[in-house]
């Protein structure tokens, strides 16, 4: 008797028990649903935003490639690194008349080409050796480092003579920039 009176409670609380518990458990799993879904949500708008960084990083190195490239002489893929020293030699004997220039051995260090070199240039006015001297300072590539500015009197010449002795180096990086 007791027994038939008691299954229908029971029976009762054992329903309404696995209802709550199917319930709480639900509650559960939407609740880390929920959460893994906003954090995808943010990751993924992290994702797009360092994808336009990376993609605007590029840009810029784009076109600072494109800038280096237009500072480069035509003929840069074409030469070697001593090619183009002794073409800027060349170019520095034509444009500095009556300039006597010594080199020594090219030399590597610290991630430079170095080519040392001293220039000897008779002055007649002081115009000319400004000029002189500014147009070893833009030269760009390779760039012209000077160490040295001596003015003396020519030994020999006339007392009115007078010599300037320029020391410096050509310099350009010892890798190729690539194309």
């Amino acid at each position: 008797m007791i027994y038939g009176e008691l299954k229908r409670p029971v029976t009762f609380h054992l329903i309404a028990g696995i209802v709550l518990s199917t319930i709480i458990v639900s509650a559960v799993v939407i609740a880390k649903y929920e959460k893994s879904l906003s954090d995808t949500t943010k990751r993924s708008g992290l994702i797009r935003t360092n994808a336009l960084k990376v993609e605007q990083a590029v840009i810029d190195t784009d076109s600072a490639m494109r800038k280096i490239d237009g500072l480069l002489p035509s003929y840069y893929h074409s030469r070697s690194h001593k090619e183009i020293m002794l073409l800027a030699l060349d170019g520095i004997k034509t444009a500095i008349k009556g300039a006597d220039i010594t080199v020594t051995n090219f030399d590597e260090r610290g991630g430079e080409i170095i080519l040392p070199v001293t220039i000897s240039i008779p002055v007649d006015s002081y115009l000319h050796l400004v000029s002189n001297i500014g147009y070893l300072q833009s030269m760009n590539f390779p760039f012209f480092a000077i160490k040295n500015i001596v003015i003396e009197k020519a030994a020999g010449k006339p007392s009115d003579a007078i010599l300037c002795k320029i020391e410096g180096s050509l310099r350009m990086p010892a890798k190729k920039v690539k194309e």
